[in-house]
């Protein structure tokens, strides 16, 4: 049976820890190298509800994109629910691995697993890397030929299965060069007009960066931050099982997106 480490090097292969952002925090977590893995639990976020699913399948690691431990602890007390939390899988014996932006960006990453299911072509990275142009910081390409903002509307939604959408756009545009950046990544909205995109699609966004956007002939579509990231992370369980196949890997059932939507229609 493989080790923790064994995995966490096989996804530091899929994901180098290289491409992190310089204020993340990814790699294994939680956890001993040595340790057996026999089940693996994948998620979008580690939180009580996922832990607890954790512990009941007797899962040995789970691998949550979102890191645990984000920010320097200087205490793991049972005083808070983080610390509860992992105090808990510790008492349990199961391992944490977080890839965050390193999957963000890598060749088979996030933003590349969006930009294929939303059809587009000749992708390449928007910041890319400097040792290796094929991998970095999102996505951007072209549609195989121009839609109108409707269609791609719907091909977004059905794309990352978002409940919904918002957007800053006019529905008499039309769409065909786009660019991509799964979670909160509003920052690449001047790379997007620098590169001639027409439409921008990330996970959420501020108020003031759809008016920028809609101010200057670009739409901006918002997915919501859980559905631009958690199709990703049942790929990942599927990953994981075929190149462990002794390993049996799932995705967290239990977890689900901490927004609703609320309407009186």
């Amino acid at each position: 049976m493989p080790t923790a480490g064994d995995i966490a090097g096989f996804l530091d292969q899929l994901a180098p820890s290289a491409l992190a952002e310089d204020w993340d925090n990814t790699g294994l977590l939680v956890g001993r190298r040595e340790s057996v893995v026999t089940d693996v639990l994948t998620c979008l976020t580690l939180t009580p509800d996922v832990a607890t699913e954790a512990i009941k399948k007797g899962v040995s690691l789970i691998v949550t994109h979102h890191p645990v431990m984000f920010r320097a602890v200087r205490q793991l007390t049972g005083d808070t629910v983080e610390g509860r939390m992992l105090l808990a899988l510790i008492e349990a014996r199961i391992a944490v691995y977080s890839p965050h932006t390193s999957f963000d960006s890598a060749l088979q990453g996030i933003n590349q697993q969006l930009a294929e299911a939303f059809g587009l072509l000749d992708v390449r990275p928007i910041r890319p890397d400097a040792m290796d142009e094929s991998i970095g910081a999102g996505r951007w390409g072209h549609l195989p030929e121009e839609v109108s903002l409707p269609v791609f509307l719907a091909t977004v939604r059905s794309g990352c299965s978002a409940r919904y959408l918002e957007y800053s756009g006019m529905n008499r545009s039309t769409v065909k060069t786009v660019a991509v950046a799964c979670g909160a990544a509003g920052e690449f909205l001047d790379d997007a007009r620098r590169l001639g995109c027409d439409t921008f699609v990330t996970g959420e966004g501020r108020f003031h960066s759809a008016l920028e956007a809609r101010n200057n002939g670009v739409t901006l579509i918002f997915t919501g931050h859980y559905s631009s990231e958690r199709p990703a992370v049942e790929w990942l369980a599927n990953r994981i099982g075929s190149e462990f196949s002794e390993v049996t890997s799932v995705a967290s059932v239990e977890e689900r997106d901490p927004l609703e939507l609320y309407t009186d229609e």
